[in-house]
């Protein structure tokens, strides 16, 4: 009598690997983009409270007072206490005068007017949602969400309120 598996057993093995790979795989990547928007979120956070200690070491109560007076282009990313020009996070350059720093997933920025208040942002570079936007208010201190045009679920899936 000779030992092994029957052509059946191994094609119902694989079909079961393959529908719970079928369910599991969307999840998966839901998780993932719940972990790169939470990466998001905590340096929106990290570049809100560097940019208030740099407008604080200048004797100005906010950041958008020390910009208002000063101009962003001297008060911008490399100033920060956050990190200088040699010593960027990988994968990220600064652009626009240093008033943007562009990493590889997110594109973010100290100070945007947007809806009647100001935020730092972060704009998503990368498919899926790209060109999604997460705004950190600088007067509460919530951040919120604003879908890009072909990203009807990004703000769902990111569980963040529209703005």
């Amino acid at each position: 009598m000779q030992k092994g598996f029957t052509l059946i057993e191994l094609l119902a093995v694989v079909l079961i690997v393959a529908i719970l790979s079928g369910v599991a795989l969307p999840q998966y990547r839901k998780v993932v983009e719940k972990a790169h928007a939470s990466e998001a979120q905590s340096m929106l956070r990290t570049i809100y409270d560097s940019s208030e200690r740099l407008a604080g070491e200048f004797g100005y109560r906010s950041y958008e007072q020390l910009v208002g007076e000063k101009g962003q282009t001297n008060y911008s990313f490399p100033r920060m206490d956050m990190f200088d020009a040699d010593n960027l996070p990988v994968g990220c350059t600064l652009q626009d005068n240093n008033a943007t720093l562009q990493c590889t997933r997110f594109s973010y920025k100290p100070l945007v007017s947007y809806s009647g208040g100001t935020y730092v942002s972060a704009e998503k570079r990368t498919d899926p949602y790209k060109g999604t936007i997460f705004y950190f208010s600088r007067d509460t201190q919530e951040i919120f969400c604003h879908e890009a045009s072909d990203s009807s679920q990004a703000c769902d899936i990111y569980a963040l309120d529209v703005i």
